[in-house]
C-alpha cells in the first residue's frame, strides 16, 4: 500500500507519498489520522528525509542519483538498495553504488532514469539484524 502523509513522519514531510516498510505501519498511520491511502500509488520522487532503517524512494525522470537524508546513518553505515518494480526503467536497471555520509546517503543508478524508478533501501543495524521489507 502507498500512503500520503497528513503530517510529518520520521523525517518525511507532510504531503509526501510514501511506501513504508510494512503495511501494518501504514494501516496504523491511517487509523490515527496521520495518513490516507494514496490516490495514486506514485512515491514522491527525488531527495527525501527518512529517519527509518528502511524505505522506498523514487528516482525522478532524468536522475541518476538520489539522496536520502537519514539521521541514523554515518560514513561507516552499511546500506543496501535495489530497483523494486515490475516494469523497471529501460536505462536505470540496477543500483550501481551507495555512498554513505554523516546524516545521509546517495544511491547511484546505472544511468539517468527515463521513467520514475522505485528503489527499496535498508540500513543494516549492529548485530546483523535487518528489517523485513
Amino acid at each position: 500500500m502507498t500512503v500520503t502523509l497528513n503530517r510529518p513522519y520520521f523525517g518525511y514531510a507532510s504531503g509526501t507519498v510514501v511506501t513504508l516498510p510494512s503495511a501494518s505501519e501504514e494501516a496504523a498511520l491511517i487509523a490515527q489520522g496521520g495518513a490516507v491511502t494514496a490516490a495514486v500509488a506514485n512515491t514522491t520522487t527525488g531527495a527525501v528525509t527518512a529517519n527509518l532503517i528502511s524505505g522506498t524512494a523514487a528516482f525522478a525522470i532524468g536522475a541518476a542519483s538520489l539522496v536520502i537524508t537519514n539521521a541514523l546513518v554515518d560514513a561507516n553505515s552499511v546500506i543496501n538498495a535495489y530497483v523494486s518494480q515490475a516494469a523497471a526503467d529501460g536505462t536505470l536497471l540496477r543500483v550501481e553504488r551507495i555512498v554513505a555520509a554523516a546524516g545521509s546517503f546517495t544511491i547511484y543508478g546505472t544511468a539517468a532514469a527515463t521513467a520514475v524508478t522505485l528503489v527499496k533501501w535498508y540500513v543494516e543495524v549492529p548485530g546483523g539484524l535487518k528489517p523485513v521489507l
